[in-house]
Parts: C-alpha cells; structure tokens; sequence
C-alpha cells in the first residue's frame, strides 16, 4: 500500500467510527459504549495525525505553495481535538450530547475531505515517486512507533498494579504471619505460666499440712 490508500484507510475507519457512535450503548460500563467508541476515534485520529506530521506535512510544509495549508490543518486538527476532548468529559446521556457530538465531528468531515481535495493532491504534484516512497514509510513507522509506545505505557500500568497488588498481599501475609506467631508465643507463655501455677500448688498445700 502506498500513503494515498494508508490514508484512504484511515479515513474510512475514522467515518466508521463517526457514524456508530450515535447508535452505540449508552452505558459506559458496557463494551462498545460511546465512552469507549469516543476514546477509540479520538485514538485513530491522534494516530493519523501523527502519521501525517511525519510523512507529508514536514516535506509540504516546507514549500512556499503548500505552507498556509499546513499551517491551516495544523489548526483545525486542534481545535476538534480540543473540542472532542471536551466531550470525552461530558456524560453521554446528557441532553445535549448528540448535537455536540454532530457539530464535532462535522469539523473532523471538513478536515478530512481538506485532505483528500487538498493535501493529497498538492503532495502528488510536489512530491517525486521516491520521496512518496519514502513518506510511505515514514507514515508506517511513526504510527508504529506511537502504537508501540502506548503498549508500553499501558503494559507500564498493568505492572505497577500488580506490583502494588503483590505488596499489599505480601503485607497482608507478613501481618498474618506475625499473628500466629504472636498467638503461639502467648499460648506458651499461657501454658508456662500454668504450669508453674500446678507446681506451686502441691507445693503450697503441703506447707500448709499439719506436721
């Protein structure tokens, strides 16, 4: 695949994800919630950002033609960043919602058909076979690399609750630990002091027998 179909790809993943979102469950607890189905296209379109910015947007930008395009997308990528964050904090079954949601994502559909009617085409003029070769695997690579680096934090976050996990059960071991030992030491302490409690008995009473 070269960069023309990876981002054809993207773009149809991301237009998926837009139009189920409005019928997905309303239960954040629920697999396929519009929670999660949010944090997935604001995932997708994160990654196809940083796709860009690694393949065509640095060569573009450097072109006397295509820089105000740059610097344009550049600005509309983060304002519905910013704005699809802002919903990501909202509850879902809001009134509301839905209409955010339209208006949101519609900016994201301006962004993406500036892509397909502009970019792509000014890329295609300006870029030479081997550098559209080379701007494929730029693209590959740093959405890999970005996908890499998530995995790592979230594999990151599942280690340190297991270790702390691990060090509350150790804790909780050792306190027990220490209770039985405790519980045995005082039950032989008890049992000590009660024998030498029968010892004196005997011991006492024949004092106290007549001669």
């Amino acid at each position: 695949m070269d960069i023309w179909q990876l981002i054809e790809r993207d773009h149809e993943n991301i237009g998926g994800l837009i139009r189920e979102i409005p019928y997905a469950l309303n239960d954040p607890r629920a697999v396929g919630s519009r929670e999660q189905m949010l944090a997935d296209l604001m995932d997708e379109l994160e990654l196809h950002a940083i796709g860009l910015e690694a393949s065509l947007y640095g060569p573009l930008s450097r072109e006397s033609q295509t820089r105000a395009l740059i610097e344009d997308l550049h600005g509309g990528h983060a304002e519905f960043r910013r704005q699809l964050r802002q919903l990501a904090r909202r509850r879902t079954g809001t009134a509301g919602w839905l209409d955010t949601f339209e208006d949101v994502t519609f900016l994201v559909d301006q962004h993406l058909h500036r892509h397909v009617h502009e970019l792509i085409p000014a890329a295609q003029r300006l870029l030479a076979p081997q550098e559209v070769s080379a701007a494929t695997r730029a693209f590959v690579r740093a959405k890999t690399n970005a996908l890499q680096s998530r995995r790592r934090g979230a594999a990151a976050g599942v280690m340190s609750s297991e270790v702390a996990l691990i060090t509350t059960l150790a804790g909780v071991a050792a306190g027990l630990g220490y209770l039985v030992w405790n519980s045995g030491r005082f039950a032989r302490s008890q049992s000590n002091r009660t024998a030498k409690a029968v010892e004196r008995t005997p011991r006492e009473a024949m004092r106290s027998m007549p001669r």
